[in-house]
């Protein structure tokens, strides 16, 4: 954020190093607009007074994926009984591949991710959760995480690669409204 407030723009472009435009992966374009969709969405919500509970185990095998996939994001799933807003915790995280091979986004594997979510289903589990990291910047959505955002009942978590050691929060991304979650572990 500028020091007047406003959050600045960022652009993509064609000299990123990324797998993009390739069978499955959108194009540099693409991924403008779901960034350009995310900023005029965006309000800004305030963090809730909801919390979600995780196990210390999972948030270890978190960070563990998020710092195996370096320099490019990371991606995966967290599974459970019961989604967050109903009380629920995650049981298992399902480590899935990043499609756009990019450290400035994700694109979780097709392919990976209609096997795990047919496997999460079979289950009769939730999405509890999408994961991804941020390689240089903090764990909080980014304008394409927001645009992009398609699972209203689950949390976004975020691992931040940033610093040292990393950081993992916790969000809700519903129709532009984004609010921080705090994460307790148990």
């Amino acid at each position: 954020m500028s020091e007047d407030g406003i959050r600045p723009r960022v652009r993509s472009t064609d000299a990123e190093p990324a797998t993009t435009g390739t069978f499955g992966v959108p194009p540099i374009a693409a991924w403008q607009q779901a960034a350009d969709r995310g900023q005029a969405r965006r309000d800004g919500g305030a963090p809730v007074g909801e919390r979600a509970h995780i196990a210390a185990r999972l948030l270890d095998e978190i960070v563990a994926w998020c710092v195996e996939g370096r320099p490019n994001e990371a991606c995966g799933l967290l599974a459970g009984p019961m989604l967050a807003a109903d009380g629920g915790a995650p049981t298992r995280f399902l480590p899935l591949g990043n499609a756009a091979a990019s450290p400035y986004r994700y694109l979780i594997d097709p392919q990976e991710q209609l096997r795990a979510v047919l496997d999460i289903d079979d289950a009769g589990e939730e999405v509890w959760g999408i994961v991804h990291s941020h390689v240089a910047s903090a764990a909080v959505p980014s304008d394409t995480d927001v645009g992009l955002a398609g699972w209203p009942d689950a949390l976004y978590l975020i691992c931040s690669l940033a610093v040292e050691p990393p950081v993992v929060r916790a969000w809700s991304i519903r129709d532009g409204s984004v609010r921080e979650v705090p994460l307790v572990e148990v």
